[in-house]
């Protein structure tokens, strides 16, 4: 290989430094460790002490007559590819510093190389080009006027070396020739040909279909990326066959006139952009060389390094081509202000059609119940009203995977019932209630007498508003405690035959509930079922009568701005992957942190009855602590329904032993017989945050 000097920058250690440059008083030194110890500190998560120890080197660069003391290898690779993170991880650097990439034309191919040396997606480049830089390359080659009338690929090789010196970079200042081409592959792993001499593209992709090596090409023309995978198919005719069967030796001696037409029969003459084809005609008469412009050269740097992205991290590349053709792009442009527009609408706020007072005693009835609170606001009930009675079945179909054998339902169903009984008793129609339950049937009925006759009974009436004023408040609290009366009131209204409360309200409990709500969290964001059901539950469309009204959930900017974030399945999976997603809970945490107090209704018994009787004391529960001042939050964790390790466990294929775990947790912090379960998690909170009518399905 021709030896061309000062290429790249010399690397000494501390010890090894030629006296001779320190005396040179023209050399510019420089000192970068002070401010790359303090970040390698500095970094996140914590760097292996190892490399806070690593002792620096010296880089000599001639061409610029400096000396730059530096980080070691592995301090500094792990700072200049920090920012990578996520999107390249350490092991995918890993196998991209083992990559070793021939680039063939230097102008085209500069762009391609710089990228790949700043993503870090290269431990070699061999770097081919006779040609030396010209003014008329500086529209789209990214060098200076100091650079002109040096090599191209000297040029490209000192650049990339003054970003990372400790890239292994090689040049071939005599182009690519018959006599020197194994040289320069010999070894790679891939080629990147970007050279304007068509006999040159084919003895590359000729040798290397012998070879097994793999070749891109970005056309600097509607962004056109040519993937050749000759490493999985050695017998794929070159260019794809576009221009035939091409051989070496029928290109020999062809001139411009010849070999042109070839070259645009490769790029598809029908597809090629209306400017690129009418230069096709115009080589040799007003243009001298094929046009090109600067974004569309720094694109084909970006095009092929995401295809050497796909390859070092084990996704498809196939053979074929692809455009990515910018003018298409924003031929398409739309406006999201529009969009904006055209899905913008206000939440109902209130599905009354008429006023309570002029409702019929069962339509008061049946509009009471409807609006009671349930998990995932589905309203997993079917409301059958006739004169003897209403009754509030338990809806199957509208359930969810922590809805385990239906529990939350059946606690809604309950919850339903107590509201149907109080407005039946504020209407003196009350007769008795009724609870069916088992393997088949889960319902609660009111049964009624004297419709329409009935005397209003002014001490339900007033319960009756409370119930139906009721709502929930998401919004944070300010974290002052609890009242000592109002925790008794609230326990005298949850101490029943089937129920107690066990209340949190030191900051100890209350911080270990909060530490167990968000890691909860996290789970239903990084798995991916939890996850669908959980933005399935969410709505900003009004004519939607379930779901839970994006706008009441009360989100941190922060948190309301990354919202489509948060909802894409993709983002999560990735998250999972890299371990992380320790933020996904924190707002969870926060909203519990914030609380006066956390109310656990804890019944006895198991049973769908039981449930359902339960969900009769959590609506009196929840319509005394808002009475009594506090904004009522349920934050039940998404394991609150399994009752034991095994059905925890089976609620996330990915963590279902951090659903175990926390369910022990739970039962630490609140102990319950072998006979009780947890109803109901509530937050009750002084806050200023409004209330929110959940809406309500029709009928």
């Amino acid at each position: 290989m021709p030896s061309v000097p000062a290429t790249t920058a010399v690397l000494y250690s501390e010890s090894e430094v030629p006296d001779s440059l320190f005396d040179d008083g023209s050399l510019d030194v420089t000192d970068l460790t002070a401010q790359t110890t303090r970040a390698l500190a500095e970094i996140l998560p914590p760097v292996d002490p190892a490399l806070l120890t690593e002792k620096p080197r010296f880089a000599y660069f001639p061409w610029r007559k400096s000396l730059v003391k530096i980080p070691g290898p592995l301090s500094f690779r792990r700072l200049r590819l920090d920012r990578n993170r996520h999107k390249l991880t350490a092991a995918d650097l890993d196998a991209a510093a083992k990559l070793r990439i021939g680039v063939v034309g230097l102008s085209v191919g500069h762009a391609i190389a710089l990228t790949l040396t700043l993503e870090g997606l290269a431990g070699e480049l061999r770097l081919a080009d006779f040609d030396d830089l010209e003014l008329t390359n500086m529209n789209r080659i990214p060098a200076t006027l100091l650079d002109i009338e040096t090599n191209k690929a000297v040029v490209a090789s000192r650049r990339l070396s003054e970003i990372d010196p400790y890239l292994t970079t090689s040049v071939f200042s005599d182009g690519i020739t018959a006599e020197n081409i194994d040289e320069f592959l010999d070894g790679l792993d891939l080629v990147v040909e970007e050279c304007d001499s068509f006999d040159v593209k084919v003895l590359v992709r000729h040798r290397c279909r012998e070879l097994g090596i793999p070749v891109l090409m970005e056309t600097s023309d509607g962004g056109t990326l040519d993937v050749e995978r000759f490493d999985l198919e050695p017998d794929r005719p070159l260019f794809h066959g576009l221009a035939g069967d091409l051989r070496i030796e029928d290109l020999v001696g062809l001139d411009r006139a010849h070999l042109t037409p070839l070259a645009v029969k490769v790029l598809e003459p029908a597809r090629v952009t209306a400017p690129m084809a009418a230069s096709a005609i115009e080589l040799g008469h007003s243009v001298t060389a094929w046009p090109q412009l600067a974004g569309d050269v720094l694109l084909g740097g970006a095009t092929v390094a995401a295809a050497v992205r796909r390859l070092v991290q084990g996704r498809p590349l196939p053979s074929g081509r692809v455009r990515f053709d910018r003018d298409a792009w924003l031929d398409g442009l739309t406006d999201p202000l529009d969009r904006a527009h055209d899905n913008a609408g206000t939440a109902d706020e209130s599905t009354d059609q008429l006023p309570v007072e002029e409702m019929s005693d069962l339509e008061l009835i049946t509009y009471a119940a409807s609006r009671a609170p349930s998990a995932g606001n589905q309203q997993p009930w079917q409301i059958i009203a006739d004169d003897d009675s209403v009754t509030i079945v338990l809806d199957r179909s509208r359930t969810s995977t922590l809805d385990i054998e239906h529990r939350a339902s059946a606690v809604a169903v309950g919850a339903a019932l107590h509201n149907a009984r109080v407005a039946a008793a504020s209407r003196g129609v009350l007769d008795d209630l009724e609870v069916v339950a088992d393997d088949r049937t889960v319902l609660g009925r009111v049964r009624l007498k004297g419709l329409g006759a009935g005397v209003h009974a002014p001490e339900y009436e007033r319960e009756l508003r409370t119930l139906l004023a009721r709502g929930t408040r998401r919004g944070p609290g300010n974290g002052s405690p609890l009242d000592d009366d109002d925790l008794i009131r609230l326990a005298d209204v949850a101490d029943t035959e089937i129920t107690r409360l066990v209340p949190l309200t030191d900051r100890m409990r209350i911080t270990t509930f909060a530490s167990i709500a968000d890691r909860s969290d996290r789970v239903r964001f990084l798995t991916p079922e939890l996850h669908r059901e959980m933005f399935a539950e969410l709505t900003a469309d009004p004519a939607d009568g379930a779901g839970i009204d994006i706008a009441s959930l009360d989100l941190p900017p922060a948190m309301a701005g990354m919202l489509d974030v948060l909802r894409r399945a993709d983002v999560m999976s990735l998250l999972d992957e890299w371990g992380g997603g320790a933020a996904l809970g924190a707002d969870a945490a926060a909203r519990v942190t914030s609380a006066s107090g956390i109310l656990l209704l804890v019944q006895r018994g198991r049973t769908p009855a039981d449930y359902l009787r339960a969900g009769l004391v959590v609506e009196q529960l929840w319509a005394a602590a808002e009475q009594l001042g506090y904004a009522v939050h349920p934050v039940t964790p998404a394991f609150l329904y399994a009752l034991d390790d095994a059905t925890a466990r089976s609620l996330s294929s990915n963590h279902g032993d951090v659903l175990a775990g926390l369910r022990r947790e739970m039962d630490e912090l609140c102990p319950v017989a072998d006979d009780e379960a947890v109803t109901i998690v509530l937050r009750v909170s002084r806050s200023a945050s409004p209330t929110v009518r959940s809406r309500r399905l029709p009928g």
